[in-house]
């Protein structure tokens, strides 16, 4: 038998983003990422699904899981949007562990 490469499935990517000023409140952080969908995108990109998966002790960071499709989309407007609290882009991946490998632990 020949040992083959394992393909992870590219249904989901995870994004790694810092929060400025820091926030632990997850509903005014889904709040701000679909404000950002709405004015990047329109008003049915506000209904694009992400979840919030982790906010750090301290509010400082957060990680998202979007689907692949979407995942551009969601990057784009966030870090073109001046709304608060200010998501900028740390990290993404199709594979959530590598989004751990940082200069501070999570």
């Amino acid at each position: 038998m020949s040992a083959q490469a394992y393909q992870f499935p590219e249904e989901r990517h995870y994004i790694r983003f810092s929060l400025s000023p820091a926030t632990t409140d997850e509903l005014r952080i889904r709040k701000a990422i679909s404000t950002a969908l709405a004015q990047s995108f329109g008003i049915t990109a506000e209904s694009t699904y992400v979840d919030v998966l982790w906010v750090s002790g301290d509010g400082k960071e957060c990680v998202l899981r979007v689907h692949q499709s979407d995942a551009t989309k969601v990057i784009t407007s966030l870090v073109s949007s001046s709304d608060t609290p200010r998501l900028a882009l740390v990290k993404e991946s199709p594979f959530l562990p590598s989004l751990i490998v940082s200069s501070e632990p999570l």
